[in-house]
């Protein structure tokens, strides 16, 4: 499973106003619920009680909060450019600006650790991050992570 297979133009979002991580977290949901036509609150709901085992902020700014979903719905990810940096409960203490949202069914597990792998690979480049960080539009975001 590629990013490429998980993203969508409707799915990317740059310089977004978040406050919290609860307040990312809703955003991140509200839009994955429209793409798998689901309920937000289920997911909201799914994606705290994910945080609750252990904060998904993997340091340098970074989260990729990741949930499983029911099998008849397909594999999406949201990608959220946060305008400042928000408190997370990351391990290495850091504000999270850069989130990336995988919402995955159950049957594909083993694709998602793919797929969780390719934008792990990706957020570790320093120069992708400060593109990442720097793009100013949907377009170039979506242009970015799905190349």
């Amino acid at each position: 499973m590629k990013i490429s297979t998980l993203l969508n133009k409707d799915s990317v979002f740059c310089q977004t106003v978040c406050t919290s991580k609860k307040g990312a977290l809703e955003k991140i949901s509200i839009i994955a619920a429209e793409q798998l036509n689901l309920d937000a609150q289920e997911l909201f709901e799914s994606l705290i009680a994910r945080e609750k085992i252990g904060s998904t902020g993997v340091g340098s700014g970074i989260a990729l909060p990741h949930v499983k979903i029911s099998s008849d719905s397909p594999a999406t990810a949201v990608f959220l450019q946060c305008e400042s940096g928000i408190d997370y409960d990351s391990y290495d203490g850091n504000k999270v600006d850069i989130l990336f949202a995988i919402f995955v069914p159950e049957d594909l597990c083993k694709e998602y650790l793919a797929a969780l792998s390719e934008i792990s690979q990706k957020l570790l480049d320093k120069q992708f991050l400060r593109q990442l960080r720097s793009a100013k539009t949907n377009e170039k975001l979506f242009e970015l992570l799905t190349l």
